[in-house]
């Protein structure tokens, strides 16, 4: 295989100039770095990523670590996170490694391997509903005594300070009731994700049905249900609320994220219901899936690949500074009425 000091013999140059080219560090005139390109062309030379890992102590990655029980391309949360990181690990030319692990084993700390391997120089992790039971203040403490710069989203159990990337623009559930109140619907019902609560059934019939008695809304134990959207599960649930004779159904349906409204929306249309004459459908969590529905949803919240930017752009701060305290920062959303409701 050819070498760097082949690339320069035949450029022309010395062999520091050709590295340096080769590294953005421009020496010479623009004539020179053409050689030196021209010479990589030539020779076929692949630079040896390795050494100079090992010399410069930077693998130029960042590590995404997604402790998801399932595929993370079947959460459109997820989805629209990782494409604004995608869109800005491209920008900051830093490439992205992707964890596989859901580091569940006793003592494991989430991403430590890739970063004391010079795998990554430093962690976003994405929190998730199946990591909420873990104590992932200690996990922050860990990776902080191991020097990792990280940025945490979405769910995150722990009181350790960490850099966060949170969504800010009012509460979902109040602009969302008073949407629909305004909109003169008096009964509501809920699909959640599944197959189980987050809560038990019975507190979030009840959690429901107090928020919504606030602006003079009512619920019923039978228009609350859960299930996850890529089975179908959802759908199914959504049929089963909707199927019932008008009057005996909820008049609007606040689901849990776009991708839950999208699967309410196939139900209602499958049943030959019109949206939002019939029942109008509503998101908590803003995704991309909701602004492409054939009845685009009304969502609240930033769009999850702005967050996905934000960490990245965020992350890549703390790499070239790591001295930096952590910091939240909040990325502006609000109620985003469409023509679902």
């Amino acid at each position: 295989m050819p070498t760097i000091a082949d690339v320069a013999k035949r450029a022309g140059v010395s062999l520091s100039t050709a590295s340096d080219i080769l590294n953005g560090k421009l020496k010479g005139t623009h004539e020179t770095a053409e050689r030196v390109r021209q010479a990589v062309l030539d020779l076929g030379y692949r630079p040896n990523l390795l050494a100079r890992r090992l010399r410069t102590s930077k693998a130029d990655a960042v590590g995404l670590v997604i402790p998801f029980r399932r595929s993370i391309f079947s959460s459109a949360v997820l989805t629209d996170f990782l494409a604004g990181i995608q869109a800005e690990q491209e920008r900051v030319g830093l490439n992205l490694v992707l964890a596989g692990r859901r580091y569940e084993k006793p003592g494991e700390i989430y991403g430590a391997d890739l970063f004391e391997t010079r795998a990554v120089d430093g962690l976003i992790v994405i929190g998730t509903r199946e990591s909420a039971g873990r104590d992932a203040g200690a996990d922050v403490r860990a990776l902080r005594e191991l020097g990792c710069p990280l940025v945490w989203m979405h769910v995150y159990n722990g009181r350790e300070p960490v850099d966060r990337i949170t969504r800010t623009g009012g509460d979902p559930w109040h602009d969302l009731f008073e949407h629909l109140a305004e909109r003169g619907h008096r009964t509501l019902g809920r699909i959640a994700f599944g197959p189980t609560f987050e809560m038990a059934p019975g507190e979030a019939v009840s959690r429901l049905a107090r928020g919504a008695a606030n602006y003079g809304m009512a619920t019923r134990p039978e228009w609350v249900g859960a299930g996850e959207p890529f089975d179908g599960a959802a759908s199914r649930v959504a049929m089963e609320i909707l199927s019932r004779p008008a009057g005996e159904r909820p008049t609007a349906l606040i689901c849990d994220g776009d991708d839950l409204a999208v699967a309410a929306l196939q139900a209602a249309l499958g049943l030959g219901l019109k949206v939002p004459r019939d029942v109008a459908i509503a998101s908590t969590v803003n995704n991309s899936m909701g602004a492409t529905a054939a009845v685009p949803i009304t969502t609240h919240g930033a769009p999850g690949a702005t967050l996905g930017r934000t960490a990245m752009k965020r992350l890549a701060e703390l790499i070239a500074d790591p001295t930096q305290p952590p910091r939240e920062t909040a990325v502006a959303g609000g109620l985003i009425v469409r023509a679902s409701t």
